[in-house]
């Protein structure tokens, strides 16, 4: 009698398990890796609502010169996780950052050198992303805002 109430209570634990590591497996995510998608180029969107700065400034959308992000293929990838290097440029073409990022389905960090040779970083929650659209938040330490970017991949990378 006792044998059976321990074959029963193993298995009712197999199949709570069983549907702990189900429940468990991919998290809230359908299948897609940011990780797999972000290498490329990708351009900040310039319509309404493609930037939102929320706190107490004077800043508009206009001042925050990036254009385009270009997420290099040069670092590592673990399935979830892709560290590699990036840059990213004005209207002009001209360079404006520049240096590492990681990124995994819920932020993107990049860490470059500032203007005055101080390294810097950027922490942004990653807070929707499709194939080809990555709308990222970040908290601007400098100037105590809240922003919100839209960034659309290019057809061409």
């Amino acid at each position: 009698m006792l044998s059976k109430y321990v074959i029963f209570l193993c298995r009712a634990a197999c199949v709570a398990a069983l549907f702990f590591l189900i429940g468990c497996g991919s998290g809230d995510d359908d299948g897609r890796r940011l990780g797999e998608q972000i290498v490329g180029t990708w351009q900040r969107g310039w319509g309404e609502g493609d930037v939102v700065i929320e706190g107490e400034t004077d800043l508009g959308p206009q001042n925050f010169t990036y254009d385009r992000f270009v997420f290099h293929d040069d670092g590592t990838y673990n399935g979830m996780v892709r560290k590699g290097t990036f840059l990213s440029t004005d209207k002009d073409g001209d360079i404006i950052l520049e240096g590492n990022y990681q990124c995994d389905n819920n932020n993107l960090r990049l860490e470059f050198s500032s203007e005055d040779g101080g390294k810097r970083k950027i922490l942004a929650q990653v807070l929707s992303f499709t194939d080809d659209t990555v709308v990222i938040q970040y908290v601007s330490d400098d100037y105590g805002v809240t922003v919100t970017i839209t960034i659309r991949k290019l057809a061409s990378s």
